[in-house]
């Protein structure tokens, strides 16, 4: 058999494994799947994982080895771009066995990384001689990067967090005066750079004279990126928000011409980046270093995620569903409140294109001259290989990108171009980051290549390359649909219903393939075929419609005879009460994770979709079951135009259905197996196996309450709920939508309604959703076309709205390719273009009507819908010039399709549950031309709001706008370009323009701030009062004499004591410069008697943490910590533990990671996770991010009255917790008197 063929060469290449240069050759969790090591011996080549996998697992395995495909990736990071780039092409291993399959990817992985250590660039130009000019200036560049000693510098602190800093990037010598005087004023060069180019500034740390490791943000306001109102709306952006871009250097300040020579030669430079938004021009200190600890934690989450799927569904759900319910309802929301570096809507492509390109771009532009559009080509085009021998470069390389002249000059400036001489990264980084943040649509989110598709797109996407579609796809590359789920149920609805009506009528033109999905051989016919349909009350000839087969089909009895050769059956026995499958002993069929369905006809189990959840042969136990919608259910539904609330899917806390008959211990019975390889189907089949998918998802009711309910929010935990055939078609359905879909009525799902002052009154029982496509200039050249026809026609009313109706399974189509009249559907009698029409009853005649016009069941909808759609038509808003139509009686025919702009989309549903009360006209209207104004479905002229169009078009006196505290000017122009008023600078970010010798006139302080606006520098004197306090914290307030410590100690090194001398000075300075409120924490410095011995007060959390609201409860403003120094500091970390309050211990329902003796349980804290180039800062920022942690457990204080921890019990907590993860604990931490109590 051809899968125990593949194991058995998997088996015998796991043996012999030792030869070109891979290792640790292991079958993978899943089945399909290996991973092995490739290390080239010698040099400092990486060793890299590899992963390869047979995407359709059995079903794939099953043409091994002749058709089957491979995917091959590396799961290691920061690896060489040529060894991604070898893997690139999965075809090349097609139809190969295991054996030749590792061979040639160990070949591709030795050429890789021989390439991948040569400079990838021909760089014969005697400007760029690495020889000669190149290494000199990285040794120049190195002798300047050392460490200045003076302990009382201005710069001399930094944060230096361990998990960002390697020991090698930290290595330096001093640099004299000279050269730190030349390095400042470069930096400042930079920056000013970037401000006369329109963005704001921020620095986050040092920066100056020498300084190691800080942080800078370059950022603009959103309003000013030319961004539509519709694709801020598709985007999840808000105009007021901030773009930032966050830069960390991790090693000193690195010009362009020093980050470029050190990518050449190491591969990798010493910045990270991150892009975001913000409320404010710039984050805290603390907030920038979580940004770049957010990659740590979620791997952290998700081992905690598989961990957490082995425990029984079923108690988990029935304990902690109610429990957590109310709590959870709010959390996004509460989430979405809160500062710092909020994730942009494409954040993760744009951070890897960032960290991995990014520079290796600028060194072949600087080098090569090339344009933005030139260098990525050109990366593409030869990336992982050796160029030193190229001849010549093609000269498409150097041709000029056209521009969008609709973009503002902020977008598609390049500042390489305008300058000669010094060019500035920080803003070379922000113009290219703005390049694919702006113009996200024209590039794919995977590879990054320019996007050629034959519409227009709203949403980015993926180009067809099958990698990128697969990772996209089936890795959970693309949109979250956990968060469309949340945040938008309607519009899922909405998506699923429109898929399901075209592939029920075969109109779909594009499949979820190269996903990897397996299906089950009897998806392509329902399960009632598969026996007598008079035993359960299925009339064939619809059922048989329903799913695209012949009336004659299925009328009768459908034998097993029929369906032979179409499936592939398997017989075993079913133990009822245990939800157990019993095999012969010889039959090993399934594995756990497998799904399987169940023929048992005139049983309750017949038809149900199961995980298999365990495997002990000759036994296999089933989880709960899923099951499809009665088909009668549905039919008798759809003819009496109502539609009962969704039977749910039967979740883990739910039990089994009863038998229809009279049940016994044992069954024999047949099963069908996920194991049909979805993209080997012909188009047919591919759309009868969606529609069956479909019908086993639950509702989006279900899906929102299960992800309400659970902290992941990923439905890939519900693994007893949802397929992963399923949740694949549901991803793809949700992904591929390239329109902007965005709710109106404020609609429940329970069914409450609301009118929204965005609603088009006039359409009563309709329900409404704002709608745009085309690419996120589409609204620029409408509003172009509008300007040039009101200027050529003097038009009063410029534009005016029509309807525009499509069948129902036409809307799948239309969400992802935009209007057009490429297909001919219902003829076109007066002529070519996009039909409107002013009445409403005439584009619904083009709509159809599924539930009551159709009587012959030939079109039928999601079963599990809430919204049960029958119609659906379409708003436009179109250039009002009908002389230059193509036709304009009786229909308006609209060539021009930069004429036409979608704005709303009509919903008919067929439902009890919701009502749509009659609304209110809104407001603010848009006045529209008496000739043509369309009249709604009940025959009355339609009355649209003025929020419909853009605010550039609208009237004066409806643009007076508010956005939180600060009123907003908003001016006639292009959307986008009105002027906001700028929050303040800090002080910090302007001294940074004085010149070295003025770096003492303006000292720090937490009040003074300066305001600006435009490119001005403005009066640096407070013209307010100062604000009051934004804590209740009070400073010096601690009673000293109460605390139980530890002795002081009786040790003391040079070594140490300079350390701890300038890491004191330096944390008293940040402590005088940031606010209490932003820094949170305290050291009173007359309580230091003693620099090994630190007092320490956190305070000032974020308020809805639960330690912050217990700390409310009981009057405290603080916890107090003993930070306590070995003589080995820094090789040796200190030791923190909590004083007051006592926290609820981790075994009482605790967390905050304080252990039961109030020592901190952090492996930062023991010789582990230490690192000699942390500073107190960087410590004391991730210990209060620690306690504010709500993974796994919020903290909380021991109830009662308040009580300190004594200096013993500390100790032993230490220990322990360190002998419970396997951390050493510091050679020097014994020394430490702790066997009593000191003062």
């Amino acid at each position: 058999m051809p899968r125990k063929a593949f194991v058995a060469d998997l088996n015998e290449a796991v043996e012999s494994v030792g030869g070109n240069n891979f290792s640790d050759l292991r079958q993978g969790d899943d089945d399909g799947t290996f991973t092995f090591k490739h290390k080239v011996p010698g040099g400092d080549s990486p060793e890299v994982t590899v992963q390869a996998l047979i995407p359709g697992t059995k079903a794939h395995v099953s043409e091994y080895p002749s058709s089957h495909r491979y995917f091959v990736y590396t799961t290691s990071e920061n690896v060489p771009r040529s060894i991604n780039a070898a893997l690139d092409d999965p075809s090349i291993f097609d139809g190969m066995k295991v054996a030749p399959m590792l061979s040639k990817v160990a070949k591709l992985l030795d050429k890789a990384v021989a390439g991948s250590q040569h400079n990838p660039v021909n760089l014969d130009d005697a400007a760029m001689d690495v020889d000669e000019h190149e290494e000199q200036e990285i040794d120049d560049w190195e002798a300047e990067d050392e460490y200045a000693d003076d302990a009382g510098s201005d710069e001399d602190w930094s944060p230096r967090p361990s998990q960002h800093i390697s020991h090698d990037a930290c290595k330096g010598q001093s640099l004299d005066n000279s050269a730190v005087s030349a390095l400042n004023t470069r930096i400042r060069k930079d920056l000013r750079v970037v401000k006369n180019a329109g963005f704001r500034f921020g620095r986050l740390g040092g920066l100056l004279n020498n300084a190691r490791d800080f942080f800078v943000t370059v950022s603009c306001r959103i309003a000013k990126l030319g961004i539509s109102e519709e694709a801020m709306q598709a985007w999840h952006l808000d105009r007021h928000q901030y773009l930032i871009f966050l830069i960390h250097y991790t090693a000193g300040y690195r010009p362009l011409e020093r980050l470029t020579a050190e990518e050449a030669y190491h591969g990798q430079g010493s910045i990270q980046m991150r892009v975001g938004v913000g409320q404010r021009y710039k984050i805290t200190l603390a907030q920038a270093i979580d940004a770049f600890s957010q990659v740590k934690d979620k791997e952290k989450k998700d081992k905690e995620r598989r961990e957490k799927e082995k425990k029984d569904k079923e108690e988990y759900e029935k304990e902690e569903q109610e429990k957590e319910k109310e709590e959870t309802k709010g959390e996004t929301s509460e989430l979405a409140e809160r500062g710092g570096l909020r994730g942009l809507f494409i954040g993760r492509p744009l951070d890897e294109l960032l960290n991995d390109r990014l520079v290796i771009l600028l060194r072949y532009r600087v080098a090569m001259g090339f344009p933005w559009s030139g260098a990525e080509e050109f990366y593409n085009d030869n990336q992982g290989r050796n160029l030193m021998e190229t001849d010549t470069i093609d000269n498409k390389y150097w041709e000029e990108e056209k521009i969008n002249n609709l973009l503002p000059h902020l977008v598609t400036a390049d500042h390489l171009t305008e300058t000669s001489k010094d060019p500035s990264f920080p803003l070379l980084g922000m113009q290219f980051l703005l390049r694919h943040m702006v113009r996200c649509t024209e590039f794919c989110l995977v590879c990054h290549c320019r996007v050629e598709a034959d519409f227009e797109a709203l949403k980015p996407y993926v180009c067809s390359k099958p990698l990128c579609l697969y990772q996209y796809m089936a890795l959970g590359f693309g949109p979250s649909i956990e968060y469309e789920i949340l945040s938008q149920p309607w519009v899922v609805d909405l998506l699923i219903s429109f898929c399901y009506a075209s592939a029920s009528n075969s109109r779909l033109k594009s499949f979820p393939t190269g996903m990897g999905l397996t299906v089950p051989p009897g998806s392509l016919l329902p399960s009632g075929w598969l026996h007598d349909a008079a035993v359960v009350g299925v009339q064939p000839i619809r059922r048989g419609r329903r799913y695209g087969l012949p009336d004659g089909a299925g009328a009768g009895v459908a034998s097993r005879n029929q369906i032979a050769g179409t499936t592939k059956l398997h017989k075993a026995s079913f133990d009822r009460r245990n939800r157990d499958i019993i095999f012969a002993p010889d039959e090993r069929p399934l594995k756990t994770g497998d799904w399987v369905v169940l023929h048992m006809p005139g049983q309750a189990e017949d038809g149900q979709h199961c995980r298999v959840m365990e495997t002990y042969y000759p036994k296999v136990r089933l989880g709960s079951p899923v099951t499809q919608p009665d088909a009668e259910m549905i039919n008798t539904a759809i003819y009496s135009n109502q539609f009962s609330r969704p039977q749910a899917l039967t979740p883990a806390a739910t039990p089994p259905p009863q038998s229809i008959t009279e049940p016994s211990s044992y069954l024999d019975f047949e099963f069908d197996i996920y194991d049909q390889n979805f993209d080997e189907l012909d188009d047919s089949k591919k759309e009868k196996s969606i529609c069956h998918m479909l019908d086993t998802l639950p509702s989006v009711k279900h899906m929102r309450e299960y992800l309400q309910a659970n902290k992941e929010l990923s439905l890939r935990t519900w693994t007893e709920g949802i397929s992963p055939a399923a949740l694949g078609v549901l991803r793809w359905i949700i992904a591929s939508n390239r329109s902007c879909i965005v709710q109106v009525d404020n609609l429940s799902l329970d069914g409450e309604t609301c009118n929204s002052e965005e609603r088009v009154s006039g359409m009563n029982q309709w329900m409404q959703f704002r709608f745009a496509q085309g690419a996120p200039d589409k609204e620029q050249r409408f509003i172009k076309s509008v300007r040039e026809a009101s200027e050529r026609l003097s038009l009063k009313f410029p534009t005016i709205f029509a309807w525009h109706g499509s069948p129902l399974h036409n809307w799948h189509g239309i969400v992802r390719e935009g209007l057009h009249f490429k297909e001919t559907l219902h003829g076109r009698a007066y002529g070519n273009g996009v039909y409107h029409s002013m009445q409403a009853m005439t584009s619904l005649g083009y709509s159809g009507g599924y539930y009551p016009a159709y009587g012959d069941g030939s079109a039928y909808g999601w079963p599990r819908s809430r919204l049960k759609i029958s119609q659906a038509i379409a708003l436009n808003e179109v250039v009002n010039a009908p002389d230059e139509f193509i036709s304009k009686n009786p229909h308006l025919v609209v060539a021009q399709l930069d004429w036409i702009q979608s704005r709303y989309l009509f919903i008919r549903c067929n439902t009890g549950t919701q009502t749509l009360v009659v609304e209110k006209e809104p407001t603010e209207i848009f006045e529209q031309d008496p000739i043509y104004t369309p009249v709604g479905a009940e025959g009355a002229k339609i009355v649209v709001p003025i929020t419909a169009v853009s605010k550039s078009r609208r009237p004066p006196e409806a643009k007076g706008i508010k956005s939180g505290h600060k009123k907003v000017k908003v001016v006639n122009t292009d959307p986008g370009t009105e002027e906001l008023l700028s929050d303040d600078t800090d002080a910090e970010d302007i001294e940074i323009f004085f010149s070295d010798n003025d770096d003492n006139l303006f000292p720090y302080s937490s009040s003074m701030k300066t305001v600006e606006k435009g490119t001005g520098l403005v009066d640096l004197t407070p013209k307010k009062p100062a604000e009051a306090p934004k804590t209740d914290f009070e400073p010096g307030t601690l009673d000293h004499s109460t605390l139980p410590l530890i002795e002081p100690p009786a040790y003391a090194t040079t070594s140490a004591s300079k350390t701890l001398q300038r890491e004191l000075t330096a944390s008293l300075k940040i402590q005088n410069t940031l606010p209490a409120h932003e820094l949170g924490w305290y050291i009173n410095p007359g309580l230091i008697s003693n620099v090994y011995q630190w007092i320490v007060e956190l305070h000032s959390f974020e308020a809805h943490l639960p330690l912050a609201k217990d700390m409310k409860a009981r009057n405290l403003k603080s916890v107090v910590m003993e930070i306590r120094f070995g003589k080995d500091f820094p090789m040796s970390p200190p030791f923190v533990r909590v004083i007051r309050p006592r926290f609820l211990s981790f075994m009482a329902g605790g967390g905050g990671h304080v252990t039961a003796g109030g020592a901190l349980c952090m492996e930062l804290l023991t010789n582990s996770g230490w690192s000699a180039v942390n500073n107190i800062e960087s410590v004391l920022l991730q210990v209060r991010l620690a306690m504010s942690s709500t993974e796994p457990r919020p903290a909380r204080l021991e109830p009662g009255m308040v009580r300190d921890y004594g200096v013993g019990e500390a100790v032993e907590a230490f220990v322990r917790a360190c002998q419970a993860h396997g951390w050493e604990v510091p050679k020097d931490f014994y020394t430490f008197n702790a066997s009593g109590v000191g003062r």
